[in-house]
Formats: C-alpha cells, structure tokens, sequence
C-alpha cells in the first residue's frame, strides 16, 4: 500500500514540479493526475500497482477538504460583498461540469460498445 501511494503522490509531486517551473497557473495536482492518466492509459503503470492505495484516497476524501474549509471559514468577510457572485458562478460551473461529465461517459460508452 505504501508503494501505491509513493507512485501517486510522486506523479502529484511531478505535476508541481512541473506547474511551478512552468510558470503556469494550471494547479500542479491536475497536471499531475494528467500525468498518471496518460502512464496508465499508455500501459507504462499498472493499474494493479496504484488501484488500492486510490481507492482508499477516494474512500478518505473529505479529509482533503478541511484545510480548504478552515481557510475559506476565515476569509468569510472577503466573500461577504460577492455571495449572489459566488453562488451564480457555482450553478453555471456545475452545470458545466455535469453536462460535460455526461457527454464524456456516453462517449466513452458508445466507444466500449463498438
């Protein structure tokens, strides 16, 4: 299980690394993930070598969003002028973000049954 979660935390740190260097405001997590998508996808990993340390990351989820909470927790007085912003940006995104979702499965469906 450590192996598993070295292998993906080191790709995350790969995709810091790479964000940082690049002087790019792309998040260094997402490159990183990218990264691990295209190594398991070209068969350079193993999805057996990563699979369970995943799963339990996943499983542990909320426990990556407290510091993120806390923080937003105390900068509320930023966000006390932008609520109706915030909200309306948050329903637009995550309409966005089901449709695409949606869009990407039936694909990826339609795919697997040709």
């Amino acid at each position: 299980m450590v192996k598993q979660y070295a292998i993906i935390f080191m790709v995350t740190y790969l995709g810091e690394i790479i964000s940082k260097s690049i002087n790019f405001s792309f998040p260094g997590p997402v490159i990183g993930m990218l990264i691990l998508f295209i190594l398991l996808e070209r068969k350079l990993i193993n999805l057996d070598f990563v699979e369970k340390g995943a799963n339990n990351i996943l499983l542990n989820l909320a426990i990556f969003f407290i510091p993120p909470g806390v923080g937003l927790i105390s900068a509320l007085e930023l966000l006390n002028g932008n609520v109706l912003k915030i909200v309306i940006t948050m329903m637009i995104t995550t309409i966005i973000t089901m449709g695409t979702t949606g869009l990407t499965v039936q694909y990826l469906i339609n795919r697997r049954e040709k």
